[in-house]
């Protein structure tokens, strides 16, 4: 057979081949799920949730998370700090619009922002069986973490790169590009979200479904949004808040869900509660529920600890010196002291990255670590502080034995460590929650803000609460003392870097206090590489926007002034 029948044949089935393939897909698909008819389920609206919560677990989530709030300030140093990296370019302030890591912070959260807005876009198709109560609030927690999900990206994003787009909720070809809000619009959507998801989620739910976002969670996470809206030394109505909210969620003050959502009567009361999914007073039989704006919101003050304490109350680690690290380990998930944390869970069968809800958050292991302090970094962290002995030296021990060989004159957290007999089967494969939110984080916001507010025997009370817990494992009664606003501010930036010290939050904390260009100067006067002193004030507070925003969306997308 010659060439040219060879090719006539070739062309004469390859015309039959596409003919069939287009019959085939001109036909209509019944009993498939679509975008219509997926979200029409309980179940299938908590599968998209899940597909939420998941990005948190992702490496390339927990990649940039400690990379940005942890590895560019001054609690440690890297193992990659060249400037031949693009990890190097980050941590010295060397780098560019098309930085890896900065591309990767930006995408990653619109990731999770996207994967959330499909459930709340798509909330209302849910159709329940039911009229009862506890139908409407299966639908009512899974729109309200949804919320909390979609704040907590937004407050990545806002505090890394100022006022970011707000992406609609439903994408079409028409609303691809839009254009940046400003950051007090940002931050006025992320408030709107954790107020509703605060009326919306429960205090505790039951032990099988721990791990979900919880009205505590958003409480906390709306005080550090308003605290970094707040300026240190500034009057504002930001720290007034703050101050009530830390009155209710520590103190157990009476705070009602129409003061939580600042209600004003510009929606109708009902009309609000039908959106919220709460139950139509015209469904409600005798004896359900019906919340009004002045209902109380339950205490949640009751359900947290500054305590070493397990999930059941009972102590970590039978009360001893090593109960503080074991708040971090596998005894301590969902601790009386852990107000949000990512799940994670070993596959146990050797899958790794984001194939497997287990890792990628683990900085310690027995001979390696992606990050470490120094002696003089510890010891300005923590000077005389008893929490400097759970940061371990090379050739130290852990709790349950083993020696840590990082590297002579390398010193790592415990925080970070995995105990023996929680270690995955498999390398890179672990199991191990990471803590978000901690209660001793909410008390010392409280501290803080009741400082700014003028309340400085309250602030120094709070303040000695956390204090006094950490005394309690070598026995001290050394307390914060009193003073003027600015010591006592001062002496609540102590404890808090030495309480959240390798907690990933340190480079934020710097920014927002205004105190980032005169720390990290001071640092990178001590380094070799002069790292640090190539942060520019009035710059480098803001991340700048990934060139490739810029360039996609036609310049509609601006870029951060200086960069």
């Amino acid at each position: 057979m010659n060439c040219k029948i060879l090719s006539r044949l070739a062309v004469a089935v390859l015309g039959m081949t596409l003919t069939a393939c287009s019959d085939f897909l001109d036909k209509e698909i019944t009993g498939n799920a679509t975008d219509q008819t997926y979200y029409d389920t309980p179940y299938k609206m908590q599968s998209a949730l899940d597909a939420a919560y998941d990005v948190l677990q992702s490496d390339a989530y927990n990649d940039q998370e400690w990379r940005f709030g942890e590895a560019m300030a001054d609690n440690v140093l890297g193992v990659d700090e060249g400037l031949a990296s693009q990890m190097g370019q980050l941590v010295c302030f060397r780098f560019n619009t098309s930085n890896t890591w900065i591309r990767q912070r930006w995408e990653v959260n619109y990731k999770g922002i996207h994967r959330v807005n499909q459930v709340i876009a798509n909330i209302n198709r849910v159709e329940i069986s039911t009229t009862s109560y506890y139908a409407y609030q299966q639908i009512r927690w899974i729109y309200g973490q949804a919320k909390f999900l979609r704040a907590l990206y937004y407050f990545n994003l806002v505090k890394s790169y100022g006022g970011v787009p707000i992406r609609p909720e439903t994408e079409t070809v028409e609303n691809l590009v839009v254009p940046r809000s400003t950051a007090d619009e940002t931050y006025a959507y992320i408030e709107r979200d954790l107020r509703e998801a605060i009326v919306m989620l429960p205090v505790v739910y039951p032990t099988a479904e721990m791990g979900k976002a919880t009205r505590g969670a958003a409480v906390a996470l709306l005080m550090k949004v308003l605290m970094y809206q707040a300026k240190p030394g500034t009057v504002s109505d930001k720290w007034e808040e703050m101050v009530r909210l830390g009155n209710y969620f520590v103190d157990g003050a009476r705070l009602t869900m129409g003061e939580i959502l600042k209600y004003d009567n510009s929606e109708d009361w009902e009309s609000l509660r039908q959106r919220l999914w709460f139950k139509p007073q015209y469904q409600n039989d005798e004896g359900d529920p019906y919340e009004t704006a002045d209902t109380r919101l339950e205490d949640v003050n009751n359900v947290y600890s500054l305590e070493y304490r397990d999930y059941f109350g009972d102590p970590l680690h039978n009360g001893d010196r090593w109960a503080y690290v074991y708040q971090w380990y596998s005894d301590g998930e969902f601790c009386k002291g852990s107000v949000f944390e990512v799940v994670f869970k070993e596959s146990g069968d050797g899958t790794s990255g984001d194939n497997n809800e287990g890792a990628g958050i683990e900085h310690f292991d027995v001979g390696t670590t992606a990050m470490y302090a120094t002696s003089n970094i510890v010891n300005e962290i923590f000077a005389d502080d008893i929490r400097k002995d759970f940061v371990i030296h090379h050739q130290g021990n852990t709790p349950d034995g083993e020696m840590w060989q990082g590297g002579e004159g390398r010193f790592v957290s415990l925080k970070w460590y995995t105990p023996k007999k929680d270690k995955p089967q498999y390398g890179g494969d672990n199991g191990r929650n990471r803590r978000l939110i901690r209660f001793a984080d909410v008390v010392l916001m409280y501290a803080e803000a009741l400082n700014e507010t003028g309340k400085r025997e309250e602030a120094l009370a709070k303040l000695n609460l956390c204090k006094a817990q950490v005394n309690t494992i070598n026995g001290s009664t050394k307390l914060y003392q009193p003073g003027s606003y600015g010591y006592i501010r001062d002496q609540i930036y102590s404890e808090r870097r030495m309480e959240m010290a390798f907690e990933w939050d340190r480079y934020f904390d710097l920014i927002r206090q205004g105190r980032a260009a005169t720390v990290l100067h001071t640092f990178g006067r001590s380094r070799p590489n002069s790292r640090g002193l190539y942060f520019i004030q009035g710059v480098h507070e803001l991340l700048p926007i990934p060139q490739n925003e810029i360039d996609v969306s036609n310049g509609v997308v601006e870029q951060n002034p200086g960069y």
